[in-house]
């Protein structure tokens, strides 16, 4: 009959002190009364190597003075390491303490044997070889272990079972259909432990409380050499969702409800709880979100959800002050009420001031069925720019609608637009009734200050002068930046934009200069004065292009914590119909300010009409 034995898992050393779980082994071994005998008579001996010290003769004196040497070989990692972990011979040699006497610096050596060989076990190697010795050299005293590991363990079944009514759930079926053991396999004992807790996660996460493990084996037979694993879990019944609560008393219940992507009765799934706290969390009303969904309150299987809400300030106002080559001073002043009612609606008022370019909008937002997915948006904008290239006041009347899908952002809708524009001297008024698609998304992990990360953001417009508006066209726009690290002090940056317009010759004439394509100025090609890279007349007025095409490369080198160097080569031009190439080349210094990224350029433009030196100064995320 087998023996069994009862003990705690021997993992690699990062798991050995956080697993404390017992798990039985049945361990088949030839001759076993005597082994038997023999193995509890050591354990009498040896468990307790304190009373085999004081037995030692009373001369044996400590060995302050002489040092411990270990060495171990004939493994490799992870193997080494565990041994070097379980050894405790080990353990006193790379302590600060002093060596005991040699009577229990002998005792530990005659341990090394059964501390190396439940260092291999967890990794399936049951017969090792180990040749040991312990002496004196003029350094101090040396172990020395020499193992051969043999051959591993094999398995020969394993059985992995899920019963009850989770049986036939789709997430126990997937960590069944993928174990990381098979018959023939290793028996490492990492991969059975690995079982276990998917299984059990699986079962908290989706709500089988109740789960417990109602067999759990691994019967090890040394003289076949083999193993055997029965491993079963039985799920229990799933619990559902209870009632669902909101604590609060500023947004009406119905509202709250509209976050919810789960309703009472549906079964228990614990990424859902973590989306309702983050999608609340990120939404413009709370500051805290706290969902006690405890199965300890469970009645009947039906966990109740408590959701306990601290909502932020009404209103935030927001300041600013800045410049930039291109716009000049200027200053910003936002107001953002957060909620206007109790349904969720939402007021925004903001105003730009500037030398060259200004605009004072508000924003009207109406929560949709989805809060954090869709709004309606009522907008009202009005604008100026009195620049050396563009003169012009716009009003704009919007409706939309705020999206989200998945990662990315946008807005489509309808926008009537006014627009009295200078161009070449010649003044024009121009309405269009148009429809406007945006969609965009950003990845970094930290916007102001980006190692590796992207932004892509596209746009779409169309007119016709069948619905009210004076031209008829199309417009197509996008905008990338890429930003990798090749360390921490070193930066690619590579930016590109595109747009092209489909529009006849007569209409081009009327087209607002809010939708003709410039390039040139701080953000674009770097050399050249704002918007003075584009189409002229005989005459040198700049008149914007139909298409769009510039692209950028910029690498950064860090010199000091917050201060890195830049070299940089911008080209592209504003169209119609054959591209003629402007090209800027230069170099900056970047200051890694608390606001944000403060970058001063100077640049040269190669062709007309570039400046022998141009200075650029911009303040703002790199993404």
């Amino acid at each position: 009959m087998p023996i069994i034995l009862r003990f705690a898992s021997f993992l690699y050393l990062p798991w050995r002190t956080t697993l404390q779980r017992q798990r039985e082994i049945k361990i088949s071994r030839p001759g076993l009364p005597a082994i038997t005998c023999f193995f509890f008579c050591l354990i009498a001996v040896s468990s307790n190597p304190a009373t085999a010290q004081s037995e030692t003769s009373s001369a044996d004196e400590l060995l302050a003075k002489d040092t411990l040497s270990v060495s171990v070989t004939g493994l490799d990692e992870p193997l080494k390491d565990n041994v070097e972990a379980f050894l405790q011979i080990v353990q006193l040699a790379e302590s600060d303490q002093p060596l005991p006497g040699e009577a229990r610096l002998r005792w530990l050596h005659e341990q090394a044997d059964d501390d190396i060989q439940q260092a291999l076990q967890p990794f399936g190697y049951y017969r090792p070889t180990i040749q040991s010795a312990l002496e004196t050299t003029p350094e101090g005293w040396h172990a020395q272990y020499s193992i051969d590991p043999g051959s591993p363990l094999k398995i020969e079944q394993i059985s992995v079972r899920v019963t009850g009514p989770g049986s036939d759930d789709n997430a126990f079926q997937r960590v069944l259909n993928n174990l990381p053991l098979h018959p023939g396999d290793v028996l490492e004992h990492q991969k059975y432990e690995e079982i276990k807790q998917k299984l059990q996660a699986v079962a908290t996460e989706r709500g089988y409380f109740d789960a417990r493990l109602t067999s759990s084996q691994i019967r090890i037979d040394l003289e076949a050499y083999q193993a055997i694993i029965d491993l079963e879990l039985n799920s229990g019944e799933r619990y559902r969702y209870g009632p669902i609560t909101f604590e609060q008393d500023t947004l009406r219940q119905e509202f709250l409800q509209n976050y919810l992507h789960f309703k009472p009765g549906d079964p228990y799934f614990a990424p859902d709880l973590l989306r309702l706290q983050s999608d609340l969390i990120n939404s413009q009303f709370f500051d805290q979100a706290l969902i006690d969904a405890s199965p300890e309150h469970a009645e009947d299987l039906r966990i109740p959800v408590n959701v306990q809400l601290t909502m932020r300030k009404r209103t935030k106002y927001t300041f600013g002050l800045g410049y930039g080559t291109d716009t000049g001073v200027r200053g910003r002043a936002d107001m953002e009420r957060r909620w206007v009612n109790s349904r969720g609606h939402r007021l925004d008022l903001r105003a730009l001031i500037a030398e060259k370019k200004s605009d004072i909008t508000m924003g009207y937002y109406i929560p949709s069925d989805d809060p954090q997915r869709n709004a309606l948006k009522f907008g009202l904008q009005f604008e100026t720019e009195n620049s050396d290239v563009k003169n012009s006041v716009t009003g704009r009347v919007r409706v939309s609608r705020d999206v989200k899908w998945g990662k990315w952002t946008g807005e489509y809708g309808g926008e009537y637009l006014w627009e009295r524009f200078d161009i070449a001297d010649e003044e024009q008024i121009t309405r269009l009734l148009g429809f406007e698609m945006t969609l965009g998304r950003v990845n970094a992990k930290n916007r102001l200050r980006v190692k590796n990360g992207y932004a892509l953001n596209t746009s779409f417009y169309v007119a016709s002068d069948a619905f009210v508006s004076d031209i008829s066209f199309v417009q197509l726009a996008a905008d990338a930046k890429w930003i990798t690290s090749f360390n921490d002090n070193n930066r690619l940056l590579l930016r590109a934009q595109a747009g092209t317009t489909w529009i006849s010759d007569d209409d081009f004439d009327s087209l607002p200069s809010s939708k003709r394509f410039f390039t040139g100025g701080d953000n674009s090609i770097r050399g050249y004065a704002l918007d003075t890279v584009a189409p002229r007349d005989d005459e040198g007025n700049v008149l914007g292009g139909r298409h769009l095409l510039v692209g950028s490369v910029e690498y950064e080198y860090r010199i000091l914590e917050q201060w890195s160097i830049a070299a940089f080569i911008d080209t592209g031009d504003a169209f119609d119909d054959t591209i003629d190439l402007r090209t800027g080349v230069g170099f900056g210094l970047r200051w890694q300010s608390p606001v944000g990224p403060i970058r001063v350029d100077l640049a040269h433009g190669l062709e007309e009409p570039g400046d022998t030196v141009r200075l650029h100064l911009n303040i703002g995320p790199d993404l």
